[in-house]
């Protein structure tokens, strides 16, 4: 960790301690970081989530993103983590209009008048990130802009240095299968995306150029940056302001809306939430905010089709299937017990009264399951179920009675008829046969550069399998225990041989005495490492 974070990691512990954290402070090696009257703490607190939350929010920046992060991502930390997480709120004051133009001056290299003809002072919104404001164009045209705040790339780096400290100390005392380094590689690529606005405009575009049933906001390149964002601005009712009678059909373009992205265009907006979606004056509806925004590829949304086929005709043992196709098992994963999991928790799903029956949070369900039978799953297939079941709820808030698999059933069904058309079914033979006529191509090449190998001993095998990765350790391991006793051997042969050489302490002579003890030395050596042998704490087969 870089030295001058080494005061930003005294006060991220105290605010932890504030919160009550100091025990597992304490107990994983930041004991002389804490407050002296923390540093007795031993019970953990039973609101542990609800403590992190807190402590993320008063810490700011990084780590409200990181909870943000955490909260979708049920494959990875418990159920209850990500609902408190999930609470997480991301307002902090706003910067001052001259701040905000500062930033635009240095991305654009000219003044902000040569760009914009005016600029609200009050914002429309603020996060940690950045602050929106409603501003116009020289042609006069309304847009909204999205200003980063000054140094906030290096405020997260330092952060997220900071976190990665933690992680590491952390990770050496955790043995329940969350892996933290994992975590925070995600968290900074995901970092690392939201704060160049070119991949959210990019998002932007990829969902407008193929959206057909909600307006997308148009982004203008010309005014836009890695620290600016320009896109045009929507105006119209925030959906708590809509009639009752508007509702049951906003609910069903929400759902529309999210179901194209899904499986039409290949981008979705994630976090389709009451506060992201705008009723405009038109009749149609619109998106706001691009930050949670995922990306499935047609293996990705063909595997999801399965899985939600496999919901709809009950059949656990097809679920089980896809999310271990689609999943990383690890040596500790039970593909038996996991498949029984799954059939029991559909069981009782089913079990439910119609009404409370509600098919994203199975899936949601199903992805905390496989966190606790240690599968990993693809981020974007996770995101794609939080996308679906903040869809559904946004949908329910609106109509009570709105049911998400009796509306979605004839969608699914349309979206099949296209895979099985003759065009479709064309496509994936002609894909197909392009791929088995390249690999026969290629296999005479491969062939003869094989036995190439084989007669200049170049072959290598690589098992990919956890029951032989630390054999090559285990040989070292007995070449030297065997070195050892050789050795041992040797020197106890050699000083009982030359007892009577000089010289000599006493009757004792110095040479014999010096085989003996460097005897003894190996000998004490090996017992410890034949005893250390299946002890958890320093044979990590099964880590």
């Amino acid at each position: 960790m870089k030295s001058g974070n080494i005061e930003r990691v005294g006060e991220v512990i105290k605010v932890l301690a504030k919160h009550g954290l100091g025990s597992i402070l304490s107990r994983y090696g930041f004991t002389w970081q804490l407050p002296f009257f923390n540093r007795g703490e031993e019970e953990l607190p039973s609101d542990l989530p609800k403590r992190l939350r807190m402590a993320m929010e008063e810490l700011g920046g990084a780590y409200i993103k990181l909870g943000q992060l955490l909260s979708i991502r049920p494959d990875l930390v418990p159920q209850e983590y990500c609902e408190e997480f999930s609470k997480l709120l991301d307002e902090v004051p706003p910067e001052k209009l001259s701040t905000v133009e500062q930033v635009i001056i240095k991305e654009f290299n000219k003044p902000v008048k040569d760009i914009y003809s005016h600029i609200d002072a009050k914002p429309l919104g603020s996060a940690s990130v950045a602050q929106v404001h409603k501003a116009r164009l020289k042609t006069g045209k309304a847009v909204a802009i999205k200003v980063q705040r000054p140094d906030i790339a290096k405020k997260f780096s330092a952060d997220i240095d900071i976190i990665r400290y933690i992680a590491q100390k952390l990770q050496k005392h955790l043995h329940n299968g969350i892996n933290i380094p994992i975590i925070v590689d995600e968290f900074e690529q995901y970092t690392r995306k939201e704060l160049d606005f070119t991949v959210e405009a990019g998002n932007i575009d990829n969902m407008r150029k193929a959206s057909r049933t909600v307006v997308i906001p148009q982004v203008y390149w010309s005014q836009t940056t890695e620290k600016v964002l320009t896109m045009e601005y929507l105006e119209g009712k925030k959906l708590s302001e809509t009639s009752k009678t508007d509702k049951p059909q906003i609910a069903k373009k929400i759902i529309d809306a999210f179901l194209d992205q899904m499986f039409n265009t290949g981008t979705f907006h994630a976090d389709l939430h009451p506060g992201n979606v705008l009723l405009l004056k038109n009749g149609k509806i619109g998106l706001l905010d691009f930050g949670i925004v995922g990306h499935i590829d047609k293996t990705t949304t063909e595997l999801g089709l399965k899985l939600y086929l496999a919901i709809l005709n009950k059949d656990p043992e097809q679920i089980s299937e896809v999310l271990l196709t689609y999943g990383r098992p690890s040596s500790k994963t039970k593909l038996e017990d996991f498949t029984t999991q799954v059939q029991d928790l559909y069981r009782k799903w089913w079990e439910n009264n119609p009404e409370q029956r509600r098919v994203t949070h199975l899936m949601h369900q199903l992805f905390t399951l496989c966190y606790k039978n240690h599968i990993q799953l693809p981020k974007d297939i996770v995101l794609l179920g939080k996308g679906m079941m903040t869809a559904e709820s946004t949908a329910r808030k609106l109509d009570p009675r709105f049911n998400f698999v009796d509306y979605s059933r004839p969608k699914i069904a349309q979206l099949l008829k296209k895979q099985k058309s003759p065009k479709k079914i064309i496509e994936k033979f002609a894909q197909s046969s392009k791929q088995f006529a390249q690999a026969i191509a290629e296999l005479p090449g491969r062939t003869i550069d094989a036995l190439e190998a084989v007669k200049r001993g170049r072959v290598e095998f690589h098992l990919d399998d956890t029951k032989f990765r630390h054999l090559g350790k285990d040989i070292n391991l007995s070449s030297n225990r065997l070195s050892y006793s050789m050795l041992s051997a040797a020197l106890i042969l050699s000083g009982a041989m030359l007892t009577e050489v000089g010289p000599k302490v006493g009757t004792y002579s110095m040479i014999s005495i010096a085989c003996l003890t460097a005897a003894s030395v190996f000998i004490i050596s090996l017992f410890i490492s034949i005893s250390r042998e299946g002890n958890p704490k320093y044979d990590n087969h099964e880590r």
